[in-house]
């Protein structure tokens, strides 16, 4: 396939969950009941040759590793079983496994409808470094991005991205571009560890469509090796399954990815929620598997960058000198779907020592996947 449009579409994006408890079935079956009945007839995006599910972001990715803890969900009161929920019930406390399993269970009853092509639009942003003059700050740049993938692998597939512009990242940032002169060009500050390294022109405004028509199959990775449409449409519905499934991809790990198995599982099963086009019964036994994994936690309901509301899971990954990295999971509790990936900065240090703890590092969002017969045109 074109190089071309891989590496376009690579530069557009910048990678001990509790014990269930005894009542597993009847906490799934209320969150399950709370949320409306409406679903979405789609699967998660992908990234086209996703190396399995990294958010990678300006060369760093993003993962995690918490121990679990409960925590209130504020979306809304979820009556116990047998009661009616009121203004005075007591909000039910949800564990990182039982939102994993809810969703597994709002995941699968979605399904695929006919058609040549898979359709993904995303949109991703990454945090860049931005030399003032006088001083530092930091701008988000944004992209957005879709791709047309035969499911058959003989028809050429498409794919668009665009640059959307860089908006600083909070309103100290504003306050220093504006001081900048709100240049329309920034130089980029490349990160360095301990120093400050080479700039680079970027403009701050949108940037004109790429698009490109492809050939080939192997849009996918999973770890080193390279898949097709095909073979994730016939990834394992059962978790035990799928896990032994994925970790026939797994050669040790390194790079971008981790070497603990089952660190690398987490980022593996991560993107098979929310980056790759597989079935609601595929990324409901992804939840289960993430859900049978240690180093995730729950943190309750939260807003991705379009405002969407979701329950979110995270775990955390050291990358040594470079500091630690929190990646959240961002899941609509309606249809089980991925939201949303973010990276977000634990431990500054090394490239993202000019962070500060808690800042959005880069996210991906999942805007809408369906089937089509016929590609754009």
């Amino acid at each position: 396939m074109s190089r071309d449009v891989l590496d376009q579409l690579a530069a557009a994006r910048p990678a001990r969950l509790d014990p269930p408890p005894a009542d597993v079935e009847g906490a799934v079956a209320a969150i399950v009941h709370a949320a409306p009945h409406s679903f979405h007839a789609a699967a998660p995006p992908v990234r086209s040759r996703r190396r399995v599910a990294v958010l990678a972001s300006a060369g760093l990715t993003a993962a995690a590793a918490i121990t679990g803890v409960a925590v209130v969900v504020t979306s809304g009161t979820v009556p116990t079983p047998g009661t009616s929920a009121g203004p005075s019930a007591a909000p039910r406390v949800l564990t990182a496994g039982q939102i994993l399993l809810a969703a597994a269970e709002r995941s699968g009853a979605t399904t695929f409808g006919p058609g040549r092509y898979l359709v993904q639009r995303n949109e991703s942003g990454v945090l860049l470094q931005i030399d003032g003059g006088t001083d530092t700050y930091a701008m988000l740049e944004k992209t957005s991005y879709a791709t047309w993938l035969s499911r058959s692998g003989k028809d050429p597939n498409w794919a668009s991205s665009q640059r959307l512009g860089l908006t600083p990242a909070t309103p100290a940032d504003a306050a220093a571009h504006q001081r900048h002169g709100s240049p329309r060009q920034v130089m980029v500050i490349k990160p360095v560890p301990g120093k400050k390294g080479p700039t680079s022109p970027v403009g701050t405004g949108p940037g004109e469509p790429f698009e490109e028509r492809f050939g080939g199959s192997e849009v996918y990775a999973i770890g080193a090796d390279n898949v097709t449409v095909a073979d994730l449409e016939k990834l394992p519905t059962d978790p035990a399954k799928l896990r032994a499934e994925l970790l026939r991809h797994f050669r040790g790990g390194g790079g971008d990815l981790p070497t603990d198995r089952d660190e690398w599982l987490l980022v593996v099963g991560s993107s098979v929620v929310t980056g790759f086009p597989v079935s609601g019964q595929v990324r409901a036994a992804a939840y289960r598997m993430i859900a049978s994994l240690p180093g995730v936690r729950a943190l309750g309901t939260v807003r991705d960058q379009r405002g969407r509301a979701g329950e979110a899971v995270a775990f955390t990954r050291s990358f040594g000198a470079n500091g630690a990295i929190e990646e959240r999971l961002i899941i609509d509790p309606a249809n089980g779907q991925g939201l949303a990936r973010e990276s977000r900065v634990v431990k500054p240090g090394g490239s993202t020592a000019w962070l500060e703890a808690g800042v959005l590092y880069s996210y991906e969002l999942t805007l809408a996947v369906e089937t089509a017969d016929t590609l754009p045109g």
